[in-house]
């Protein structure tokens, strides 16, 4: 059966009004030797997202306008099941039903259809994306997550699109993100890769996509009529051939069975590692950042593996994260420990760090850790740094002098003096430290 984009949109307004989702889930409940609520949810959304996609495909190869047609009336067929289900009051069990779907896989849809949206218009452009890899784009996704501008949105879904497209044309997505990714963003890409899992068991879609002048010269009969093939969809929700969120298919190389092993053991601890190996543990650090929610054991894992390794590489990530997780946290002792291990090798993310948040809380942690350890004109200077621009004459500063006195030697005794005759407090704490901190200097001039 070949259908074009308009009867497709038939079919998903069908299975998007309130007795169409009944009548779909009691389709897909039938063809199930045993009944399991999530899985018949997930294969309800599994197969809206299909068509909905298929739909979009469609009619990208007819031209701009069809498509953005489309989207604009998935959208809101997507939306108004969804207000439909939850202005209705229906039977128990079917209210039991509805319920866990507007909270879960409907929630889910929701979330991921400007992604799709994104994907196909990303797709129709044609833009080549090999100048960046998945993972490049899943760290600017959580980047743009974390961002505060008023087009954040809008630029996470564009991201997401392009990863999206980039699937489409066989791009392999990483086991490893599915499982660290902030939940906003983890949603997305499980529904991405559940759909490139079910395009590529149907059959009128060679997947993966070639360029869509090529897709439109395949699908092109004598009169120039551009079809698609609806079959697959139904045969999916009827029990054949699919995939879920509950069965997500992934393919693995090397370095996905390096992580894994990670989340559970120190299986790889002496396994070299390579550039891939530093990138991606970069950004998993930098997730944490926006997911707390992230697998401690697994991420102290990492840390021991860069201490093993001595990946000082790493060290602007970890900077980041002790900047953002509370002290008393078991993580933050973790990632100091790290941080210390890398000894001069650290100094230049320390400075960076420093310059860029002059007034930050961890910056009396990164004074103690230059005020041990041998002398050297780049831990003196980084010192002094920090105290010249730390704004406020505070407790923290207070800190960042003792541990310059605690330095010690003719340039700290004279930068002490220098301070304690500039305070413009006459008396109180924070002079009284900073005489503490220059008798503590004087006493360790050679």
């Amino acid at each position: 059966m070949h259908r074009d984009y308009k009867e497709l949109l038939e079919e998903i307004a069908d299975i998007t009004t309130v007795d169409g989702f009944v009548s779909a889930c009691l389709e897909i409940k039938e063809s199930m030797f045993f009944y399991e609520r999530d899985l018949m949810l997930s294969a309800y959304s599994a197969s809206l997202e299909l068509l909905t996609v298929v739909a979009l495909l469609s009619a990208a190869l007819k031209g701009k306008r069809e498509l953005a047609k489309t989207q604009g009336e998935v959208e809101r067929m997507v939306e108004g099941l969804l207000t439909e289900l939850e202005s209705f009051q229906f039977p128990l069990d079917i209210q039991y039903v509805v319920d866990h779907f507007t909270q879960g896989s409907g929630l889910q849809t929701r979330l991921r259809m400007p992604a799709y949206g994104e994907m196909i218009r990303h797709y129709a452009s044609g833009i080549e994306t090999s100048a960046d890899d998945l993972d490049r784009i899943i760290q600017k996704a959580h980047k743009a997550l974390g961002a505060v501008e008023p087009d954040a949105e809008q630029r996470l879904n564009t991201l997401l699109g392009r990863l999206g497209a980039m699937m489409l044309r066989g791009a392999r997505l990483r086991p490893l993100w599915l499982k660290v990714s902030h939940p906003r963003i983890q949603v997305v890409l499980l529904g991405l890769q559940t759909l490139v899992n079910n395009l590529s068991v149907t059959p009128y879609y060679n997947f993966p996509l070639e360029d869509i002048t090529i897709e439109r010269q395949k699908r092109r009969k004598v009169k120039g009529n551009v079809v698609s093939d609806l079959g697959v969809v139904r045969n999916f929700r009827q029990g054949g051939s699919g995939h879920t969120d509950l069965n997500t298919a992934l393919k693995k190389d090397e370095y996905d069975h390096f992580f894994d092993s990670l989340f559970s053991s120190f299986e790889h601890l002496d396994v070299e590692p390579d550039q891939t190996v530093v990138n991606l543990i970069t950004m998993v650090l930098e997730v944490r950042l926006l997911n707390e929610d992230l697998s401690v054991p697994f991420l102290m894992r990492l840390l021991v593996y860069c201490n093993r390794w001595g990946l000082s590489e790493v060290s602007d990530a970890v900077l980041a994260v002790l900047a953002a997780i509370d002290p008393e946290d078991p993580l933050f002792y973790e990632c100091w420990t790290l941080l210390q291990s890398f000894g001069g090798k650290a100094l230049p993310a320390m400075r960076r760090f420093a310059r860029a948040n002059r007034n930050s809380p961890l910056l009396p942690y990164l004074a103690f850790f230059l005020s041990h350890g041998p002398p050297t004109k780049r831990r003196w200077s980084l010192l002094a740094e920090i105290f010249e621009h730390y704004p406020e004459e505070n407790e923290e500063k207070a800190q960042l002098a003792l541990s310059i006195g605690r330095y010690g030697g003719e340039e700290a005794v004279t930068f002490l003096e220098q301070a304690l005759e500039s305070t413009a407090k006459a008396n109180g704490r924070y002079r009284e430290r900073l005489k503490k901190a220059l008798e503590s200097a004087k006493q360790k001039v050679n």
